[in-house]
């Protein structure tokens, strides 16, 4: 998806959109950098800048991965098999039975912890002061958290997906995508979540629907 900039109302509505953005970046590594933040303030400001950048990183990978697999899910493999081959590889697994709805499990999950660890590096103690801005601008970007959620989802997960939708090969053919995929799929054979398909299995009876399922009964021991 592309904007007319040339539309005086897209326009502006993309020069304010960026100047949050930038105001509220600076913001929050402003109040990191004097350890108003839980994470600069119990250990360093160093370990939050590093814990911060490098969990709203992952996020880009976590959130494109996912719009990236559920693309390509009805499409056959062999046709990038030799275009892009890390991306052959994890849909070898992704595509197989319900493996697809194992990662979007997993996957959850770090996208909670993520933002977790994001939210403990970044955001400011309750009274924190910076800069000396008058109280309705700390209410507005501090109190209700807005900062920090332009920063997480502009950075992190919305500018992602939007990329991710339109490059789905090209985003998830490295180590790094390859690496989420199967951390996420880690996630979800460890039966941590595993209490979510007890609650579908609910939801589905109580709607009186059936769940269909790509994979014919286990038996056994079988995974």
């Amino acid at each position: 998806m592309t904007m007319n900039f040339k539309d005086p109302i897209n326009l502006f509505k993309a020069i304010y959109s960026v100047g949050l953005l930038i105001f509220s970046v600076i913001y929050i590594m402003g109040f990191i950098g004097i350890s108003e933040t839980k994470l600069s303030g119990d250990v360093s400001p160093a370990l939050a800048y590093f814990a911060i950048w490098g969990a709203v990183l992952w996020l880009t990978m976590v959130e494109g991965g996912q719009a990236s697999l559920v693309g390509l899910d009805p499409v056959n493999r062999e046709l990038y098999k030799e275009s892009h081959p890390i991306a052959y590889k994890i849909a070898e697994v992704s595509n197989v039975g319900d493996n697809l709805d194992r990662y979007l499990l997993g996957r959850q999950f770090m996208v909670v912890a993520i933002v977790f660890i994001v939210n403990m590096s970044g955001a400011p103690n309750e009274g924190a002061e910076l800069w000396g801005f008058p109280d309705i601008v700390t209410d507005i970007f501090l109190g209700s958290g807005l900062a920090m959620i332009l920063f997480t989802c502009m950075v992190g997960q919305l500018n992602t997906q939007v990329n991710a939708s339109h490059c789905m090969l090209d985003y998830i053919d490295n180590y790094f995508g390859y690496f989420t995929f199967w951390v996420a799929m880690a996630i979800e054979f460890s039966g941590l979540l595993h209490a979510a398909y007890v609650v579908a299995m609910l939801v589905s009876w109580a709607a009186g629907k059936k769940i269909e399922s790509k994979e014919p009964p286990k038996e056994g021991f079988d995974l």
